[in-house]
């Protein structure tokens, strides 16, 4: 993930870049999901929770995620241990049907991003 500044009030984008490897040892694409922290509807947290089945607390946390924060800063933000950020991540993995932290956050913004405007 890349944060990418922008004019003061703004909140960053975050370029997200993932390698499309197909079985090639190095990969010769990448993807990138550029996404606007600041376009999120408050609706995406009810739609999210709600495709996914996520509690209240691991919504907290994948929206944390979803704007780009590392577990330690999740855990120092919501204020629980990195322990519980760890435990709540594999709930969101499973519930997601993902198996790695890029991954989930990837599908979690495309969730969001596919909400009508």
């Amino acid at each position: 993930m890349v944060q990418i500044e922008r004019s003061a009030g703004q909140a960053p984008l975050l370029a997200w870049v993932t390698p499309m490897v197909n079985g090639a040892p190095t990969p010769k694409f990448r993807a990138v999901a550029l996404v606007d922290p600041a376009r999120r509807q408050l609706t995406a947290s009810a739609t999210l929770e709600a495709t996914f089945r996520f509690t209240k607390a691991e919504m907290r946390l994948a929206e944390q995620m979803m704007n780009g924060k590392s577990p330690a800063e999740a855990a120092q933000a919501l204020g629980i241990t990195i322990h519980t950020v760890r435990t709540y991540l594999k709930r969101l993995y499973h519930k997601a049907g993902v198996r790695t932290q890029a991954t989930l956050v990837r599908r979690l913004l495309q969730a969001a991003q596919a909400l009508p405007a």
